[in-house]
């Protein structure tokens, strides 16, 4: 009964050796799976920006009447809801690859893809990029294939641009699977 414990454990262990990974039988015509999210150009650029319609909405931040409202890595939305039955878009700020924001006084800190970026938006129509410091975020570099993910993707396309990050959706008759 002395060696039962280690008998469990080597068995366990084969057990989930042998099935960490399934083959792939066939291609869906659709299915739920990562599609990479390209930029062309400059991803450290921060800009404010007419306006844009919120597609792909990730985090929502309140602050003295306004909502900040993260647009999944493309940026930040910002909304003055001084009405709450009547919200007005505001600005939409520029920041590739943002997938995370916070808030303190008048200073707005993001990622912007793996650096830290520090804002001034004590006004809203001139925001100010303060500092950044690069590389703060490795793992959120854009990778040419979705790292640590099993299942089907959309095959990248160098052409596209570079990938700033990877996006869950709908994916009709994807050609690629880890």
């Amino acid at each position: 009964m002395k060696n039962q414990p280690y008998f469990l454990a080597f068995f366990a262990f084969a057990l989930l050796g042998q099935s960490c990974i399934p083959e792939k039988v066939e291609i869906p015509e659709q299915t739920i799976g990562l599609a990479p999210v390209y930029h062309e150009g400059d991803w450290k650029a921060i800009a404010s920006e007419p306006p844009q319609s919120i597609r792909r909405l990730f985090k929502i931040y309140y602050k003295d009447n306004y909502i900040f409202a993260g647009e999944s890595q493309q940026g930040i939305h910002v909304i003055d809801n001084t009405d709450p039955a009547n919200p007005q878009p505001l600005h939409f700020i520029r920041i590739i690859g943002n997938s995370d924001i916070a808030i303190r006084g008048n200073v707005l800190y993001a990622n912007n893809l793996t650096d830290l970026v520090v804002i001034d938006i004590s006004d809203l129509n001139d925001i100010r990029l303060l500092s950044r410091l690069e590389g703060v975020f490795p793992q959120l570099a854009g990778a040419p294939i979705p790292l640590q993910y099993v299942g089907f993707f959309e095959c990248p396309d160098e052409a596209m641009g570079t990938i700033v990050g990877w996006t869950e959706q709908l994916l009709k008759k994807p050609e690629c699977w880890r």
